[in-house]
């Protein structure tokens, strides 16, 4: 464990700002959110490599995180520091910029009363633009004789199930003669996610480590802080490190409760670059695969996923009436099991956790309402391809041969799942 701390010590603070990160925080500050980041809808525009001749799309399967929320866990969280930066502007501890900055912790708490992790509007619109758009490109498959089902299936927490329902209403507005068979419950997280005390360990020795090497500290305090010695007693005894990173953590979220948010507008671009890569260093150490954390959530999470999705899918292969499956949960399935595929992106398994803001930028892979569909397609001989997307973009698994293109042959995809599971 020792070692464990050394390394992520360690961790260079120096991060190029022509990478990809930095000049997306440029043109949206919001991309330092990361997996608090709002669905970024792909462009229509040639998103659709056309099938090999002679095979049409069949049957369509789907796992979505719920769309944009409020913050989850206990509002006491916000209001600690509303509470806590109101006492020091009564002290006159508080710059100008740490005003702007209580009223956005003020609007967000206000906001949060009775909301605390549930969808916002602007979650629920993500959905019904998502179901649009599958529906728009994928027509064929829900309006087939013979196949009218779609099975849908929720996670028990209310935010999914509501994402759900935005789903398929805008849905069953193209399709009036799908037939609907909806439940939702503990059954149907689809992942295990059970307990692991050395990665709870790993996320907080990450945590911990690069808010200490890459957080600039001094110039948050100057920014917003008359008096230090103030802000410091106020915080009794949490670092300075760990409250700018909750209180960006907070503030992070406002584009999810208004798409007119400026909470990140306290703050420059470097300031936001510094923020992003510690909160994704934290995020790849919950879902993917890493050289410090392994392929437990590969296995223990990613494999129960996929191999629901394989066997629905074999199931529809037969025959039984389904031309859609629709799951509705959480980041933590859906990057597990892209993880457990190795897609694109994901397929570098030796892939440093501090490395992972280059590697892994998580507002594309986790932000909220991200994705994973697998598409089925048939020809008249009956043989099978599948086209996998994440986020409703095509994508690849580098250790597959493909049939053509993103098109992989069934039997193939298959049997790379199967001997993993």
């Amino acid at each position: 464990m020792k070692i464990l701390y050394t390394l992520f010590f360690l961790f260079a603070t120096v991060h190029p700002i022509d990478s990809e990160l930095f000049k997306a925080i440029q043109s949206d500050p919001y991309t330092a959110a990361g997996n608090l980041m709002p669905y970024i809808a792909p462009s229509e525009k040639g998103q659709d490599t056309k099938a090999p001749k002679g095979y049409k799309p069949f049957y369509f399967s789907y796992y979505g995180r719920h769309g944009s929320r409020y913050l989850t866990g206990d509002i006491s969280f916000i209001s600690g520091y509303v509470q806590m930066l109101g006492s020091l502007d009564a002290e006159s501890a508080l710059t100008e910029d740490g005003k702007k900055l209580l009223r956005q912790l003020i609007w967000l708490e206000e906001e949060h009363k009775d909301n605390m992790g549930i969808l916002t509007k602007t979650g629920y619109k993500e959905e019904a633009s998502i179901s649009e758009r599958m529906h728009k490109r994928f027509r064929r498959v829900f309006h087939q004789c013979g196949r009218r089902r779609v099975v849908v299936r929720s996670s028990p927490s209310l935010r999914s199930a509501m994402t759900g329902t935005s789903f398929i209403m805008e849905l069953s507005k193209h399709c009036r003669k799908l037939e609907f068979d909806i439940n939702g419950g503990q059954r149907y997280y689809f992942t295990k996610w059970d307990p692991n005390p050395s990665l709870d360990v790993t996320e907080q020795t990450v945590l911990d480590s690069m808010i200490r090497t890459n957080l600039d500290t001094a110039a948050f305090v100057r920014r917003f802080f008359r008096d230090e010695s103030l802000f410091r007693e106020a915080l009794a005894g949490k670092s300075i490190g760990k409250a700018q990173y909750e209180i960006m953590h907070i503030l992070s979220v406002g584009r999810c409760v208004s798409p007119d948010a400026t909470t990140f507008a306290l703050f420059n671009t470097k300031e936001l670059y510094d923020y992003a890569v510690v909160q994704n260093a934290r995020t790849a150490s919950w879902f993917i695969h890493s050289k410090e954390t392994g392929f437990y959530r590969d296995t223990n999470a990613g494999a129960p996923l996929i191999d629901e999705i394989v066997c629905r899918a074999e199931e529809a292969i037969k025959g039984n009436g389904t031309c859609a499956d629709l799951r509705f949960g959480h980041d933590s399935g859906v990057a597990p099991a892209f993880s457990f595929l190795h897609i694109e992106g994901y397929d570098n398994p030796s892939a440093s956790l501090a490395d992972t803001w280059n590697t892994w930028p998580a507002y594309k892979h986790v932000s909220m309402a991200c994705n994973l569909s697998i598409v089925l397609y048939r020809n008249r001989k009956g043989n099978i391809l599948v086209k996998i997307l994440e986020n409703e973009r095509e994508t690849s698994i580098p250790a597959i041969s493909p049939f053509y293109g993103p098109y992989y042959k069934w039997d193939d995809f298959k049997r790379w799942c199967t001997r993993k599971i």
